[in-house]
């Protein structure tokens, strides 16, 4: 017979997670941006090591009194405060900052830290429950009225999130800031001119959506996408193709760029003036901050592994994933258990590393069923949550696929089918030239991988 040790049963570690404990000051001491999100969030007692606690309250007397709030004015903060030998060194201070890929992601780390604290509340106020039910002095009522509101107000603290109400002349400051910025590093925006004049830009956190059935030209905007961003403003960007090696997706984003024909690239039959073309895109291949991986078999947490070595040496602000039915997801009772998991799992994933994730998606087969074949929103549905979790569903339909003989051959239909932050319903027509696996501007720009 097992004996069961009660004492044994509850030393248990207080909740608590060091990593994004470290991984806040870390992004407060890059970014007075990030000590501004974190104060909103984190409250008194939320960190569990005293020393990221004493770290965090000098970042806060540095910057209340508008100083920088670095590795080394910390350091020198806590030594005057005579702590010197309490937080860890300035050792320890490079650590926090090495911990996290982003100061962006500053605000996602507190919130981990903010709800660790409120479990440790939820824990302490089991046990204070517990003590006033074994002492049980007192009137009956007021026992239990006492115990209701000790709940409530760590109920408070979770559904408040740790934020304040905020003064109009905060949010009046946050607005005029916003629009002083002339900071445009790491800004997404779509590769189609009519397509920007719809959304102008992706924010860090969103996910884009492109669906489409076979053949239509997912891959052909993914790589647009890619091109217009990183190899044309700069934009870090990885991406992820489960269906193209790496090779395969080079010759397309080749053939768009150098405008030398797919086909003769494939059949390795370039002649002088090709090699020409070809040769006078090489800069801008090696100058852009363009990543690929051709991983058929990948799964989330290592997209997640993956992204958090890269992002500790280079600045990633998009990620595109070349499609969604094809990854690996958690077992569940249903393939359509597992898209939504993984839907919700890349939403996550745009939150914490603060970028843009584009995912290409397949339709189900309703639309073919249809009199009207353009694809609907509901085409989506079938795959879970993707609809749901989408900031922005771009919808791609030609008319050519389904008659060669259509007067609108050649036109790509993209249906803006979803915009969270602005207007839905609006169809962009663009050229499609899928001989050079690109997509054109029919605005009279002419756009062919150029900004």
């Amino acid at each position: 017979m097992t004996i069961i040790d009660e004492e044994a049963t509850f030393e248990r570690m207080p909740p608590f997670d060091e990593k994004a404990e470290k991984a806040v000051l870390g992004g407060m001491m890059i970014s007075r941006d990030a000590i501004r999100r974190v104060s909103e969030i984190i409250r008194p007692g939320d960190f569990y090591r005293p020393a990221n606690q004493l770290i965090y309250d000098a970042i806060m007397r540095l910057d209340g009194r508008g100083e920088p709030a670095d590795t080394m004015s910390v350091s020198n903060e806590l030594l005057k405060a005579g702590e010197g030998g309490r937080y860890g060194g300035p050792l320890y201070l490079h650590e926090c900052t090495d911990e996290i890929p982003t100061a962006a992601n500053a605000g996602y780390y507190a919130k981990i830290v903010s709800d660790k604290g409120v479990l440790r509340r939820l824990v302490e106020v089991g046990t204070r429950i517990a003590q006033i039910g074994y002492e049980g002095t007192g009137d009956l009522a007021e026992l239990v009225a006492h115990s209701q509101q000790i709940v409530m107000d760590v109920e408070a603290l979770g559904t408040a999130g740790g934020v304040d109400l905020v003064h109009t002349s905060e949010v009046y400051r946050q607005v005029v800031d916003d629009q002083e910025s002339n900071d445009d590093a790491g800004v997404v925006t779509p590769p189609y001119a009519d397509l920007r004049e719809v959304f102008r830009s992706t924010k860090p956190g969103q996910v884009v959506i492109v669906g489409a059935r076979p053949g239509v030209g997912k891959s052909v905007v993914a790589a647009d996408f890619a091109r217009h961003n990183a190899m044309h403003h700069q934009v870090g960007t990885v991406m992820f193709s489960l269906e193209m090696t790496n090779l395969e997706l080079g010759q397309r984003i080749m053939a768009a760029e150098s405008g030398v024909l797919l086909q003769k690239i494939r059949d390795r039959e370039l002649d002088e003036a090709d090699w020409g073309r070809v040769a006078k895109v090489k800069q801008v291949w090696d100058l852009a901050p363009f990543w690929m991986s051709d991983d058929f078999n990948i799964s989330l947490p290592h997209m997640r592994s993956r992204l958090r070595r890269h992002t500790r040496t280079h600045r990633i602000d998009l990620v595109i994933v070349d499609y969604l039915q094809l990854f690996d997801g958690p077992n569940s009772e249903s393939r359509q258990q597992e898209v939504s998991k993984i839907s919700r799992g890349l939403k996550k994933l745009a939150k914490e590393f603060g970028v843009a994730i584009v995912v290409l998606s397949q339709l189900n087969r309703e639309s073919t069923k249809r009199t009207d074949k353009k694809p609907q929103l509901s085409d989506l549905r079938e795959s879970g949550s993707i609809e749901q979790d989408a900031d922005i569903v771009l919808l791609l339909d030609r008319e050519d696929t389904r008659d060669k003989e259509s007067p609108r051959s050649g036109v790509i239909d993209i249906d803006v089918a979803k915009n969270r932050g602005g207007v839905s319903g609006r169809v962009v027509e663009c050229g499609f030239q899928g001989h050079y696996s690109r997509i054109v501007d029919m605005a009279g720009t002419g756009w062919t991988g150029g900004a």
